[in-house]
């Protein structure tokens, strides 16, 4: 009962991390490339870039997650 306990809250904080992260690396580039085009006069082009680099970044710890959610401690 303990492992299967420990598991399913295992796969919640892991899934629960999943959006958090997506939601701030996207936002995080939205206002990072706002502020780099104020600064740079290159409006909108550095806000898409790091917005979409955001969401790559994202995509890579959602694959990274999802493996390590498929993972037991035995096959560590």
């Amino acid at each position: 009962m303990k492992e299967g306990l420990s598991a399913r809250i295992k796969a919640v904080s892991l899934g629960t991390s999943i959006p958090a992260t997506f939601a701030g690396l996207v936002m995080g580039g939205f206002y990072l490339g706002r502020y780099l085009d104020r600064l740079l006069n290159t409006s909108p082009w550095l806000q898409l870039l790091l917005m979409f680099g955001g969401m790559v970044l994202s995509g890579f710890y959602f694959a990274y997650a999802l493996k390590a959610l498929g993972m037991t401690d035995d096959e560590k």
